[in-house]
């Protein structure tokens, strides 16, 4: 026999309720729905169900699941991830830069000669002292290697000639040529002017370096678009500041006969690419 609690509970899940619809003037009743309790239940869950469903639908494949914080969270994570790895590279091209310019600065301004550089390169490659050619294949060697030097030579010489070609080279100054260019003594020109006369910017250029060291006394150094670099040594005075823009023509200081290096008032000139020190008198005149 069923104890009067279970019938208890049992009537309740039994138990049905109507629900009337009246009309509001005249009170007569227009409808009427009659549900029990596990009916109302049963109801309520599918539309819970459903109601889930479409929600499901509407944030998985419509615009409206990026906004969702899980979405908007790994969304935010990736443009991290992409902003870190993108500070790296240019930690790393920044870093290069850096050691490029500073390597550059010191054979510019004579700290370190071209020579060693070519040695750190050279360094781990065979000792060609320790490679043994016959003698009927040396000859052949030699004018191989002879050949292709020519080629090589040929082929730069042409390239810098067609990049120079392109840009508005300004005279720095104008004077008499008191020693030309020769590697690697010398990189550059020596050109006696009349006095007080101002240099000029070669190129427009931003200044990478200007300071008085004892060799070379007040130093400016300029770098140009297609990695070109102009150095002016000895003046007497300089006009410009590291990280100044300058136009070409401008003068950016005066001609004197400053630093341990020098013999008379005078500018001495060099022209750089990426390839190394180039002859100034194949691109100026200086007003000959």
């Amino acid at each position: 026999m069923k104890s009067p609690e279970r019938k208890k509970k049992k009537n309740w899940f039994k138990r049905s309720t109507r629900i009337v619809g009246m009309d509001p003037v005249t009170f007569e009743e227009d409808w009427r729905v009659v549900i029990n309790r596990v009916q109302f239940i049963s109801i309520s869950v599918l539309v819970v169900i459903v109601l889930f469903f479409i929600n499901f639908l509407i944030f998985s494949f419509t615009p409206l699941g990026y906004l969702l914080p899980e979405n908007i969270k790994n969304r935010n994570k990736e443009k991290i991830e992409a902003t870190a790895i993108r500070v790296n590279e240019l930690e790393k091209i920044v870093i290069n830069q850096e050691n490029y310019i500073s390597n550059l600065q010191q054979v510019i301004l004579g700290n370190v000669s071209i020579d060693s550089i070519y040695t750190k390169n050279n360094e781990g490659k065979i000792d060609q002292s320790e490679v043994v050619i016959t003698d009927t294949s040396i000859s052949k060697v030699e004018k191989e290697l002879d050949q292709n030097l020519k080629e090589s030579v040929a082929k730069q010489t042409s390239k810098n000639v067609k990049l120079f070609d392109q840009l508005f080279l300004y005279d720095p100054v104008s004077g008499t040529i008191s020693s030309k260019y020769r590697i690697p003594n010398h990189p550059g020109v020596d050109i006696v002017t009349k006095k007080d006369e101002q240099i000029k910017a070669c190129l427009d250029g931003i200044v990478l370096h200007a300071s008085y060291n004892d060799e070379d006394g007040h130093t400016i150094i300029l770098s140009h678009e297609n990695e070109i670099i102009s150095v002016y040594k000895h003046a007497q005075k300089s006009f410009v500041k590291v990280g100044e823009k300058v136009k070409r023509g401008k003068a950016i200081g005066i001609v004197g006969n400053t630093g341990k290096r020098t013999t008379g008032p005078h500018l001495h000139f060099e022209l750089w690419s990426d390839n190394g020190p180039l002859d100034p008198l194949n691109y100026f005149s200086f007003g000959q």
